[in-house]
């Protein structure tokens, strides 16, 4: 019987998608193995492409809608519309990847523009809205996305604050809107960091959105003191539930403010792609990433996918852009990292991933 291999990578962020990077792997091991089954499965963790890797998975509708990027810019962001169940990134219309380096600035970004998407979906009645937490620009605690659903921050003379990370400090006040949201949201994270602390959203990730230390200390102690206001109006704090710190604090405004329920971002997609029967009928997993890095071991979708092919006794390979970890030969029977510089074009990087995933394969026989 020849090599069945499941071929399922994470994306290489910056530079290729997970169904790029799927294809790229894919194209260097059948040059060392022509005989060989192929199986192509793009994989999110709660990041970026969660939406589209659902879409893909179960054949449903890519929609487009109009609304504002992180910086309240006019922009087109997508959903994906599953039967009853609709998927959003919050990295669609909030997402780091839409700024320029010289525009990011996690006081002044809002998850406004998502709230707006999310606003729309609720309209429409579906039964289930996940909603896929990484890559964002922000650090607000997710006020941008609720005041687009109509909650109101006042500030102590009473008056509405800006949707933004700045503004978290100033907040006295929280009126929700009338009403109730019928639909079930989930988040679904990459991370499990709590709202603020040492290992919180500003600490851990808003550096990377631009933020200088002093500005990191300011957003820290915003998030604090917003907590405690939500506190005052929830009755629950869930600042140290874990996700809270997802996509700059968005996790706990979700949690706090929506109901919103978390879950990992890689189970559900365990459950809706059928993972474990995947992994079952295939002899080989081959997986990867752009960085194999600490956080790559707190959820995300390489290590994940690792430790279930392992619990059900098939090996496990990896190629990625590069390795930052020492035990990484720990977690997998064998893993490649590119050789030379990320930069360069699209049909560069897939020849990189190619070429290294013909030398992770070598000469073995696909029989």
């Amino acid at each position: 019987m020849h090599r069945r291999v499941l071929i399922a990578p994470d994306k290489f962020k910056g530079t290729l998608t997970s169904r790029q990077a799927a294809h790229a792997i894919r194209v260097g091991l059948q040059r060392a193995w022509p005989l060989a089954q192929f199986t192509e499965i793009a994989l999110a963790d709660g990041g970026e492409g969660f939406a589209d890797c659902l879409v893909e998975a179960l054949h449903g509708k890519s929609r487009s809608i109009q609304t504002v990027d992180a910086m309240n810019r006019p922009c087109v962001a997508t959903w994906g519309e599953l039967g009853d169940v609709a998927a959003l990134d919050i990295a669609s219309a909030s997402g780091l990847a839409q700024l320029q380096v010289d525009a990011r600035n996690p006081e002044l970004t809002s998850t406004f523009g998502t709230g707006l998407i999310l606003r729309d979906i609720i309209a429409r009645k579906f039964r289930t809205i996940l909603v896929g937490l990484g890559g964002s620009a922000t650090n607000d605690g997710g006020i941008g996305l609720a005041a687009a659903l109509g909650f109101r921050f006042l500030d102590g003379q009473g008056n509405e604050v800006p949707a933004n990370g700045a503004a978290l400090a100033s907040i006295v006040r929280i009126e929700r809107p009338p009403g109730s949201i019928a639909s079930r949201i989930v988040i679904a994270t990459d991370v499990d960091n709590p709202l603020y602390g040492p290992e919180g959203a500003a600490h851990r990730f808003a550096a990377q959105k631009g933020a200088t230390p002093e500005m990191v200390k300011r957003l820290d102690a915003g998030l604090r003191h917003f907590a405690k206001v939500v506190t005052q109006h929830v009755a629950h704090d869930f600042s140290d539930h874990p996700g809270a710190g997802a996509a700059g604090g968005a996790g706990f405004g979700l949690l706090a403010l929506l109901g919103a329920e978390r879950r990992s971002g890689f189970d559900i997609l365990r459950e809706h792609l059928q993972l474990d029967r995947l992994v079952e009928t295939h002899d080989l997993v081959v997986t990867g990433e752009g960085a194999f890095d600490a956080t790559s071991l707190t959820g995300k979708a390489p290590s994940q996918i690792a430790q279930l092919a392992e619990a059900k006794g098939r090996r496990v390979w990896a190629v990625f852009g590069r390795c930052d970890i020492a035990n990484a030969a720990g977690r997998f029977e064998r893993y490649a990292t590119l050789d030379g510089s990320v930069t360069g074009d699209l049909e560069t990087h897939l020849e990189r991933v190619s070429r290294a995933s013909f030398e992770l394969a070598g000469r073995e026989a696909s029989g």
